[in-house]
């Protein structure tokens, strides 16, 4: 069976780990704080980690964190991704407020 650490727990993270499981895929969510996925955990068969330990488990990851927090993350699991597919959906999302109902992006060059 193959495993899938989803990196990320909003709502695209938890829902991508939700589908990925009710498809038969054993799923560790990673996050940056374990405490707050106690009622997601609990409605699953799913696992709760550090961002570490859920790129540790995968054989695939998924990127599915906040956009200005991408670059970090992967910094702090290079090692875990090394040699496996990485599925990234992450969004670049600027952390300025919507003006006129339209979020700004952001790039790195």
């Amino acid at each position: 069976m193959k495993k899938v650490g989803v990196l990320g727990s909003g709502v695209v993270g938890r829902t991508l780990a939700d589908g990925f499981e009710k498809r038969g895929y054993e799923v560790m969510l990673g996050t940056g704080n374990p405490k707050k996925l106690l009622d997601w955990q609990s409605g699953t068969n799913g696992k709760v980690g550090s961002f570490e330990k859920a790129a540790d488990f995968g054989d695939v990851i998924v990127l599915a964190v906040k956009g200005t927090a991408a670059l970090t993350i992967v910094e702090q699991v290079k090692v875990g991704i090394s040699d496996k597919l990485v599925l990234d959906v992450t969004n670049p999302i600027s952390d300025e407020k919507p003006k006129d109902g339209v979020r700004k992006f952001f790039y790195r060059s």
